[in-house]
């Protein structure tokens, strides 16, 4: 008796990327440096002017960096080039009080000097940050930047992902990662609910 015949048919879609990220704050750029340095290939979609987010003066926050989040950066080649202008946090005290009545006597106390790492983590400012993590995207030919760009739709078929930008251009990747902040519409599309 003949053995039956098999025919495999296997698509195998071409998408102009690996990973879309929606989203060019802080979350997306190291996102697509942390995927490129495993040779994942990204589209970062930012709804800013590169120019806005090259300001010194576009965000006056500052940012307490963890321990884990420094090893991070010094992981995606960062770290060196804005180490100079952090402080380390070498203390922390917590405590609690009321306005008009000062501060409790009882409090926690953090110590670097407990931990054989050194500084707990380091503040910087976002000018600083920023700045360095656009440098190393540009730089980086694994990522692509589009900015400013909006994207007004999404969807998600048997094979790939797209997204419809405001020009009318549509993109395609394997996976779509929403780095757009609270109020992600990358969340909304997908009926990604939340609990605030």
């Amino acid at each position: 008796m003949d053995k039956p015949a098999i025919t495999i048919i296997l698509i195998l879609m071409k998408t102009d990327t690996d990973v879309l990220i929606v989203g060019g704050g802080l979350n997306g750029p190291a996102l697509a440096l942390a995927l490129a340095s495993g040779g994942i290939r990204s589209i970062v979609i930012d709804a800013m002017p590169k120019a806005v987010r090259d300001d010194p003066d576009f965000d006056g926050h500052s940012y307490a960096l963890s321990l884990t989040s420094v090893n991070m950066l010094k992981a995606l080649g960062i770290w060196s080039g804005i180490v100079e202008n952090t402080q380390p946090m070498l203390d922390i005290v917590v405590t609690d009080g009321k306005a008009g009545e000062g501060v409790s006597p009882l409090h926690l106390h953090f110590d670097h000097r407990e931990i054989e790492e050194g500084p707990m983590g380091h503040m910087i400012e976002d000018r600083f940050l920023r700045q360095a993590l656009l440098a190393a995207l540009e730089a980086e030919s694994l990522i692509e930047h589009i900015a400013p760009q909006l994207v007004t739709g999404q969807s998600v078929v048997e094979g790939h992902a797209s997204v419809s930008l405001v020009d009318g251009r549509e993109l395609t990747a394997r996976l779509i990662v929403g780095c757009d902040g609270r109020k992600s519409q990358t969340a909304t599309r997908a009926r990604i609910q939340r609990t605030r």
